[in-house]
């Protein structure tokens, strides 16, 4: 299996990038995956000047044959975590948190010990228009910040250019919903993906799927534009799927999906709509 390193990476997704690596449909692959400050954190919670600049992603990485119109499909086998991590953002000067990462735990300085549960938390491909930075959610992906771009997870990305250049990185060893002090436990990391063309895509814009539930995303100046936004996204998807009318989609949204807050941290804050198989099972498109 072929690993691609995290000595090229992108600042922000832009069809102007040149592929620094290129994957054949249906590759599976080893992405390596800088932290968020590039490594220039140290283990003692301060940070060295001179950092590339925030969510250096690992990348561009060319699609081959992928074209305008189609979505890439990335499903994530792996997210594998370094040996520690750090918190940052709250109060302004403060030392970053480290966590050592031992034994699929992440052990805080007070003794606390939880569970890894490993995400990425930029991910996306070049824009048609202007470069989306990586620390920014767009309709092309980039900081999405979302707990469910795991492993087990299936995430489609639309293609706006030819190869579509895939960039990722920002990994999370853990991180609650909303990443509410402005980061989770930042990692460099190593993923395993698969990556597959997709023809003929269920949605224009990023969704998700795991464990049997669909998910779109949206996002706003506020959080809540950016529900609003996708509760009238996944109805207008759930009326394609099924033929009910968008009122009934909605009702149907309402009452046996949910409308979960990714992040609230990022220049726009980003929430997704989830909708499970069990309330679509005669019209489930996977």
């Amino acid at each position: 299996m072929r690993r691609l390193s995290r000595e090229h990476f992108v600042l922000a997704l832009s069809r102007e990038n040149a592929p620094a690596y290129t994957v054949e449909d249906g590759e599976t692959v080893v992405v390596e995956t800088p932290d968020c400050h590039g490594g220039f954190v140290a283990r003692d919670g301060t940070m060295r000047p001179g950092a590339p600049g925030p969510n250096p992603c690992t990348g561009p990485i060319e699609v081959s044959g992928s074209q305008p119109g189609e979505a890439v499909a990335v499903t994530i086998r792996e997210v594998k975590p370094g040996d520690w991590g750090f918190i940052g953002g709250g109060e302004e000067g403060a030392l970053f948190t480290v966590v050592e990462i031992r034994d699929g735990r992440a052990i805080y300085p007070w003794g606390l010990e939880l569970p890894v549960a490993p995400l990425i938390g930029a991910i996306g491909v070049a824009p048609p228009g202007e470069p989306v930075p990586m620390t920014t959610p767009s309709d092309w992906g980039g900081n999405l910040d979302t707990v469910d771009v795991c492993a087990g997870a299936t995430l489609y990305l639309p293609v706006a250019v030819q190869g579509a250049m895939l960039a990722l990185g920002d990994a999370h060893v853990l991180q609650g919903d909303s990443e509410c002090c402005g980061t989770g436990i930042e990692c460099e990391a190593e993923v395993t993906l698969t990556v597959r063309r997709v023809k003929d895509p269920l949605w224009p814009s990023v969704y998700l799927v795991r464990d049997d539930r669909l998910m779109i995303f949206s996002h706003g100046d506020t959080v809540d534009e950016a529900a609003w936004a996708v509760v009238a996204a996944m109805a207008s998807l759930l009326a394609k799927l099924t033929g009910l009318s968008e009122l009934d989609a909605r009702r149907l949204l309402s009452t046996a999906g949910e409308v979960r807050i990714s992040q609230i941290v990022n220049p726009k804050k980003t929430c997704r709509a989830v909708i499970p198989k069990a309330a679509i099972p005669d019209h489930w498109p996977f």
